[in-house]
């Protein structure tokens, strides 16, 4: 079942409703695709984190995942400020996999993002 906290439902049937479900459907295999790998890999520049999460901050609250866009808008401003991005990048890429998981379930329950 789909965690409301994660995935807006009502959102994307909003959104859904303006730009059509083929679009839809198109945007959230991209935005799905495009958090599989956001935030990977060890050696990244902190500056390159900060501009990933920016990225991020808007696709995922038009798509109905506020709480990943709020972390990630927190992970860009710890990287501007220059913070310790240790414990915000864990939890960024902890959201990141719970909400590819709530896309997917919602994708499995409704059979309309199949």
């Amino acid at each position: 079942m789909v965690s409301q906290s994660l995935v807006d439902r009502a959102t994307l049937d909003e959104l859904g409703a303006a730009i059509g479900t083929d679009k839809l459907v198109r945007l959230l295999d991209r935005f799905i695709a495009s958090l599989a790998t956001a935030f990977d890999g060890a050696d990244r520049a902190d500056s390159d984190l900060g501009r990933e999460a920016h990225t991020l901050v808007s696709m995922s609250g038009m798509l109905g995942c506020a709480a990943l866009s709020q972390a990630c808008r927190g992970l860009e401003q710890s990287a501007t400020l220059g913070d310790d991005l240790t414990r915000p990048l864990v939890d960024v890429r902890s959201l990141r996999d719970r909400t590819i998981a709530a896309l997917r379930d919602l994708r499995m329950e409704t059979g309309v993002f199949l």
